[in-house]
């Protein structure tokens, strides 16, 4: 593993380790032009102990992150003619796959990561320095980009300035994102975050335009960066290769602004709702099954999720685009419309902070309903505990009850107390006949799961208070 800078010309060196299968290896050259204009030779300038530190950081994340056996990454400094070679760049993995990934990453982030200036000459004899991987140098490249929207009234000098100064998360990075990401890119936003734990499949192609077939097997979260940093270099891009869970929720959510939600779960969008809503952060969810979808946005300060439906329904109750199918467009025409509405929200303008949009891509009609505060609503009114619903193991009744893990079998840590492990989704296709008490991590699943059985008619069961964070379960 190294990252050097040379002042002799560099050559390709082989590589060898047994446990690799794969080995890549990329030549990058001085070129005739750049940005339309001719090109004659460049320079190459560094600090080197700063660029050379920097780099052997960027060299070990790579290794880290691909699980590479080998990396190896080589830089020319002074001056180069056109067609010799300005860096080379050399990844041994397990596979090709990783390999051939790596090395597109490492070639991504040595431009924005590594302090290397070069110096363009051009066939008018002008020369100009510029960062290695700086946006075009013109310091009004900005304008020229989002001039046509700043023209209109509603965005001007100062909305164009807050939709720069947003963070926009994106929950799922699928077929909604695919139509949510680039008009926010394109827009402006500052930075943009990505939650997903998928891998790209050939059999989400059709809706899922921000991938390409040779991304399959990849992360999702990895490809929707590297295709917003082509259409915006200067665009901030956090990826998190998660799944948007209980125990994280939070953490991904606090540091934004706006929260898109991109999801098929239902659990993951009541859970959205809930986290927003405590954060205080606006939150826009989409739907999308067949030819049709649905769309609101939830502000802090307006009626939530919860309020429409106070029950949360159990996440198999509707089909998902695996089961049910869907027109690949559709879910990239609700995306755009979530990136409407969070644009539209950080420019002050009117969202759907009082309805739901219904869509239906057949008729192209939208229906509009409105959406008030739930009284009831267990979020908005504060009354998400239940004491009808939630039992605390140190004062429950002598006679006998069933106790039930619903996490997921792979949840640590496991239960002490005797208990059966049956996750969340199984316990829909169960009657539950003796009093039954189900635990989670912190009490929200099971206390929702506890509620949607109630109303189908189990009348025993219940929920622990406080989840494994009950004093009873120490």
């Amino acid at each position: 593993m190294s990252f050097i800078l040379s002042f002799e010309p560099l050559a390709l060196e082989p590589r060898e380790h047994a446990e690799a299968g794969g080995f890549v290896s990329f030549e990058g050259k001085v070129r005739n032009h750049a940005q339309g204009r001719s090109v004659i030779l460049l320079e190459y300038e560094a600090y080197p102990e700063m660029a050379t530190a920097q780099g052997n950081e960027l060299v070990e994340e790579a290794m880290e992150r691909f699980g590479l056996l080998d990396a190896r990454v080589a830089h020319r400094l002074g001056t180069l003619n056109i067609g010799d070679t300005a860096v080379v760049v050399q990844a041994a993995a397990a596979h090709r796959r990783e390999a051939f990934e790596a090395c597109e990453w490492i070639m991504d982030q040595i431009k924005w990561r590594v302090p290397i200036w070069k110096r363009e000459t051009y066939a008018d004899g002008v020369s100009e320095w510029v960062h290695a991987g700086s946006a075009p140098a013109e310091p009004h490249s900005d304008q020229i980009r989002f001039e046509r929207q700043m023209r209109l009234p509603q965005v001007g000098d100062v909305g164009q300035t807050n939709l720069q100064n947003a963070r926009v998360l994106l929950v799922g990075v699928g077929g909604l994102a695919a139509g949510s990401l680039p008009p926010l890119v394109g827009a402006g936003i500052g930075a943009i975050g990505l939650v997903d734990a998928d891998l790209v499949e050939l059999s989400n192609l059709h809706r899922q335009t921000l991938f390409a077939s040779s991304d399959a097997g990849r992360q999702k979260v990895e490809r929707a960066a590297a295709f917003a940093k082509r259409l915006r270099p200067a665009i901030e891009v956090e990826t998190h290769f998660e799944a948007l869970s209980e125990t994280n929720a939070t953490r991904l959510v606090d540091s934004f602004d706006w929260v898109l939600d991109g999801t098929d779960s239902l659990d993951t969008k009541f859970l959205l709702n809930e986290v927003c809503r405590k954060l205080g952060k606006p939150l826009v969810t989409a739907s999308v099954h067949q030819f049709e979808g649905q769309i609101m946005t939830i502000l802090p300060d307006g009626p939530c999720l919860q309020c429409l439906f106070p029950e949360v329904p159990p996440d198999h109750c509707v089909g998902t685009c695996a089961t049910s199918g869907v027109l690949g467009v559709v879910p990239g025409i609700l995306g755009a419309m979530q990136a409407n509405e969070v644009i539209k929200g950080i420019l002050g303008l009117p969202t759907l902070d009082r309805q739901l949009a219904l869509v239906d891509l057949l008729t192209l009609d939208v229906t509009r309903l409105e959406r008030i505060f739930n009284p009831k609503c267990p979020i908005c009114s504060g009354s998400e505990r239940s004491s009808a619903l939630e039992w605390d193991l140190q004062h429950l009744p002598t006679f006998d009850f069933d106790l039930i893990d619903i996490r997921e079998i792979d949840e640590q840590p496991n239960l002490k107390r005797p208990h059966q492990r049956i996750p969340m989704t199984s316990c829909y296709e169960q009657t539950f006949v003796r009093p039954t008490v189900f635990v989670c991590a912190t009490g929200r699943r099971s206390f929702r799961l506890a509620a949607n059985l109630r109303a189908a008619g189990n009348r025993h069961v219940f929920s622990l208070l406080d989840g494994l964070c009950n004093p009873a379960l120490k």
